[in-house]
């Protein structure tokens, strides 16, 4: 084209802002999210483009490959807002609210003040136990606290000095209570505070005698402590004491535990006198498909626990008099080698069922119903065949993809498919892990399921699952699942996260087997094991882990945590493939070497 010069020539200069085409997604944690008192946390998510410069807070944060980010930063008290920003300008925010601590009341010269920082519910005591109450108020005066119908005016002391922390404590001794109260003493025409706690405290006059309501009732040994024992219903249960919801149970000297109150109520039938439940009478055994099948006589349901030994299985009986004189022992029976008894103490049996060292694969312990005389099955070791090519023939593996696929919101269950974890919905909580490109740990855990489910299959084995897809099914069931199954060895597979505030760069993050019983120490060594050789990522190590899915008893039992669903290079392998069939061949590889299978002999060829 030629330009007609005589025109004039107009030159326009535009200054245009660059389009925003970024974009940061938080995911963890939640908008609105409610975190304990921490100094700092992590926060994780996603952006685009995934070659983006992030900045957090004015923190540079690294991105991944993928897009997915993780940093841990600063926090302070109340509500707290991580910024995002991208180099082209784009910016996103999510707030959540982080717990602080309340600050002491400071001297003052106009109101005092106190309140209780204990005795927030009911507390019941037994004579000789010691009565703790703490509370928070002005500093540098002198507390006194009551309890109603029992004494007045206990001092309390401020510790350390000018703090406004107060403790006191009563050695209970005659039965009484009520409402506990506490106040400054102050002079004739002095200013005072008063303070009454939420619970009351009453000292019992004797232990009462309780039963158990349901099935499944658990024993712990501190009311936020760990499990002890797993009861059925109508044990009964001698109570000496209450605080916070739960009973304390008097089992022997020295020796308590706590149950959840709702979990008991009066017994039903004639109340045996405290210090003695029940003589034992016979004990009867039986030859079954599994292994051996014992009947202890009893008069009453006791609580018991049961322990794997060395050379087999230790039954301990609570409020017990041995009265044993026969054992009545099946001679078709090999598994069990002898049974003894020992009364250990008043209110205290034992009774050893001995096996071949180490040949107890595992047992169960219950009453059947309508009768009082307690069984006790003890398991031996399945015997898979060990011929190649279908080496695990004669083996029942069941394995347990962990968690549901439903958010839990309140009595509802909204399938996870419908929402995205950052659109979940308000009021709902999600079962397991999310990672930083919002996939979801249940997902992933069926996904590596059904590979290990398909390398054991392929080695012979009968292979079971607790879910297979979207079914709902609850944590306390699959142990249930798993026997009903007739499971020989249960695997419960899952990944990992991190509590709020942990550093998540502080330590190697990678994989851990953890086992809860001793029979159940073999198999978790062996999937360490295999692990070990077969998966490219730091190894947490063998834990012990009281987890309810490993407290299982009639097999050996395993929970994995292959990986970190919230790192994101992590989170990438556990979406491949790839990874996935590592991960299953170590889980193969374990059992194959658990059941010490000769090497495939095409290996030994090459080998050679």
């Amino acid at each position: 084209m030629i330009r007609n010069p005589a025109l004039p020539v107009f030159i326009l200069l535009c200054s245009a802002p660059p389009l925003l085409a970024g974009r940061i997604n938080f995911v963890y944690p939640p908008e609105g999210a409610a975190l304990p008192a921490v100094a700092k946390t992590f926060v994780f998510g996603n952006v685009s483009p995934s070659t983006a410069t992030l900045t957090i807070n004015g923190q540079k944060t690294d991105v991944y490959k993928d897009g997915g980010f993780i940093a841990y930063l600063p926090v302070q008290g109340g509500t707290f807002t991580f910024r995002g920003e991208l180099g082209d300008g784009t910016t996103a925010q999510r707030s959540i609210r982080v717990g602080q601590e309340e600050p002491v009341p400071a001297p003052s010269t106009g109101t005092l003040s106190l309140r209780f920082t204990s005795n927030l519910s009911d507390e019941e005591l037994s004579p000789g136990d010691y009565l703790k109450v703490t509370a928070v108020g002005t500093p540098g005066h002198k507390a006194l606290f009551s309890l109603e119908g029992v004494f007045e005016d206990r001092e309390m002391q401020e510790v350390p000095p000018d703090s406004g922390k107060y403790y006191g404590s009563y050695l209970a001794g005659k039965p009484g209570g009520g409402e506990l109260t506490a106040r400054f003493r102050t002079g004739l025409f002095g200013r005072n505070a008063e303070a009454r706690a939420k619970g009351k405290v009453r000292i019992m006059a004797r232990p009462e005698l309780l039963e158990t309501s349901t099935d499944t009732v658990v024993l712990k040994d501190a009311p936020d402590g760990g499990y002890l024992m797993f009861l059925p219903e109508g044990v009964k249960l001698v109570s000496d004491g209450a605080s916070g919801g739960y009973r304390r149970v008097y089992l022997a000297p020295g020796q308590t535990a706590w149950v959840e109150a709702s979990k008991v109520e009066p017994p039903g039938g004639l109340p045996f006198p405290f210090g003695y439940g029940s003589e034992t009478g016979s004990i009867k055994l039986s030859r079954t498909a599994f292994g051996t099948s014992a009947s202890v006589g009893l008069y009453s349901k006791l609580p018991y626990c049961a322990e794997v030994t060395p050379w087999g299985l230790r039954l301990t009986l609570y409020y017990a008099h041995l009265h044993t004189n026969y054992v009545m022992y099946d001679s078709s029976d090999t598994f069990v080698k002898n049974v003894t008894f020992r009364q250990v103490s008043t209110d205290r049996a034992e009774i050893d069922f001995e096996t071949a060292p180490g040949a107890l694969w595992g047992y169960d312990v219950s009453y059947p119903q309508g009768s009082t005389s307690l069984q006790v099955d003890l398991r031996s070791a399945p015997k898979p065949s060990l011929a190649w090519p279908k080496p695990l023939s004669g083996l029942v593996v069941v394995l347990d993809p962990g968690h549901s696929v439903y958010y839990k919101c309140g009595e509802r269950r909204v399938p996870m498919k419908d929402y995205s974890f950052s659109t979940m919905p308000s009021g709902c909580s999600l079962d397991g892990a999310v990672g930083p490109m919002e996939t979801f740990e249940v997902n992933v855990n069926l996904a590596i399921a059904q590979r290990v489910r398909d390398r054991l299959e392929a080695l012979g084995a009968v292979v079971k699952m607790t879910r297979s897809g979207d079914e709902d099914v609850e944590l306390q069931n699959r142990p249930k699942i798993a026997k009903e199954l007739g499971g020989d060895i249960f695997i419960s597979l899952h990944n990992n996260a991190i509590p709020d505030g942990e550093d998540p760069f502080g330590s190697p993050r990678g994989f851990t087997v953890y086992y809860y019983h001793r029979q159940s120490l073999a198999l978790a060594e062996a999937l360490h094991s295999a692990y070990l050789r077969d998966v490219p990522l730091p190894d947490e190590g063998l834990r012990y882990g009281d987890y309810l899915v490993a407290r299982l008893t009639w097999m050996p039992a395993a929970l994995i945590e292959s990986a970190y669903m919230i790192l994101p290079e992590q989170e990438e392998l556990l979406n491949s493939p790839q990874f996935q069939d590592k991960l299953a061949g170590a889980v193969s590889d374990g059992l194959l070497g658990l059941f010490k299978v000769p090497a495939h002999p095409a290996a030994k060829k090459v080998k050679k």
